[in-house]
């Protein structure tokens, strides 16, 4: 019997009913199938062949805490005997609220929403409502949801990207609108001086800035000294709203996120993924004469929003997350320089250009010759298919991270797991080599 006989035909039963044979295009990757999981528990997850895996995965970042985390669980279950969808304020969600203006720089106030897509959305609504402007800069190889008017760039080819100094928008999806992104400018990451002299030229145009200030979706690739400074510096210049997309990094690099690690506060932030330790929800934080936006014409709504468990779940994850002053994030940093630091080694000694950066709770793993990446084109320029294989013979050791070479550390990953990942990394590593 084959490892992954199984999965394979669940997954060709799936492709009966289930369109493509999963709910999102970003689980498509998997080898050789989209795999089939049975249960996970702390950092591993089972399959439905039996085969145990070291998660690195972390359903995309949001387990922060593993699978299957008790106190989370408990609090869950707790709010399920109060009902779940009152459409209505309840004490929960204001007491949430309150913690999170106490957590969050830039939060004077917050709304909750159920996904980092819807979320953005009403970001850039509100941006464009206080500005009166229609244009947005994004930045090339990041990632702010699905939606038609915001999904450009997220990674196009190098030749279809156009020029570095005046990228192209190119469309991600099939069914969008031909000017879809009539309104983006898109800019390469970590060029201070490309987004100044983009501001000169159509900064009475221009809304807001949107970026994921660590570059998450393609190389992990954190923002250069000064870089977010500059961006706040501008945006007051030139009176537009800096949006920061922490749907990745908030609550996962720093309880209060990137701009708390970097001392930069936008003017609204998103958040997502890991703020409720897997349960589905979604933050918008922002300046109090922003978010008002939405007593005064700016639309935004949502059946679920707030729901009860939901809101309970968030509550509990910071409770664990706040523990023993931080201890998830000290283990997480420890652990995850770790494999940084093992997985580079192995590169060297076995011969083949292994490249691992980023920050403790979060980084990626590359084939790249030319060291260091800084922006989306150096990340594009590495060797995909090398890294796919790389990725492939680390499943079939038992250890599982995201085909684009992101690895999600858990504050349950521990000695034990990272002893048995350097081990499988070595294998592939020799295996590629061979």
């Amino acid at each position: 019997m084959g490892r992954y006989d199984t999965s394979i035909a669940l997954q060709d039963e799936a492709r009966r009913y289930l369109a493509g044979g999963v709910s999102s295009n970003f689980r498509y990757h998997t080898m050789p199938v989209p795999l089939c999981f049975e249960r996970g528990d702390g950092p591993y997850l089972w399959d439905a062949d039996g085969n145990r895996y070291v998660d690195y995965v972390l359903g995309n970042g949001p387990a922060i805490l593993g699978h299957t985390p008790a106190g989370v669980l408990d609090a869950v279950r707790r709010s399920l005997d109060m009902g779940q969808a009152y459409t209505a304020l309840h004490r929960g969600e204001l007491e949430l609220a309150k913690r999170l203006t106490e957590l969050i720089p830039c939060a004077d106030l917050v709304r909750f929403d159920i996904s980092g897509t819807q979320a953005d959305q009403i970001a850039l609504r509100l941006a464009r409502a206080h500005t009166d402007r229609p244009k947005v800069i994004k930045f090339e190889g990041q990632y702010h949801g699905w939606a038609d008017n915001i999904l450009a760039s997220v990674g196009p080819a190098l030749n279809e990207a156009g020029p570095r100094d005046h990228p192209t928008a190119v469309l991600h999806s099939r069914g969008q609108l031909a000017n879809a992104a009539d309104n983006l400018i898109v800019q390469p990451f970590n060029d201070l001086d490309l987004v100044a002299a983009t501001l000169d030229e159509h900064g009475q145009e221009v809304a807001a800035i949107v970026l994921e200030p660590v570059n998450c979706n393609s190389g992990v690739i954190e923002p250069e000294p000064g870089y977010l400074q500059g961006l706040r510096e501008l945006c007051d210049r030139h009176g537009v709203v800096l949006i920061f997309d922490e749907v990745i990094t908030g609550f996962r690099v720093a309880l209060d996120g990137a701009q708390g690690r970097y001392g930069v506060t936008p003017d609204l932030a998103v958040f997502a993924k890991a703020a409720a330790a897997g349960f589905a929800i979604s933050v918008i934080a922002g300046r109090r004469d922003i978010m008002e936006g939405v007593t005064s014409g700016v639309v935004h709504g949502g059946t679920y929003n707030g729901i009860t468990s939901s809101i309970a779940a968030c509550g509990a994850a910071i409770d664990e997350l706040e523990r023993d002053n931080g201890a998830a994030y000290r283990r997480m940093e420890h652990y995850g320089s770790q494999l940084i630091d093992g997985l580079n080694e192995i590169g060297r000694r076995r011969g083949v250009p292994l490249h691992a950066q980023g920050l403790g709770p979060i980084f990626t793993a590359v084939f790249n010759a030319n060291g260091p990446m800084r922006e989306y084109r150096d990340y594009k320029r590495t060797d995909e298919p090398m890294r796919l294989k790389f990725v492939e013979e680390l499943q079939n050791r038992g250890v599982r991270t995201t085909a684009r070479g992101t690895w999600f550390m858990s504050a349950v990953h521990g000695d034990e797991e990272i002893a048995f990942t350097l081990d499988a990394a070595d294998q592939a590593a020799a295996a590629l080599a061979s």
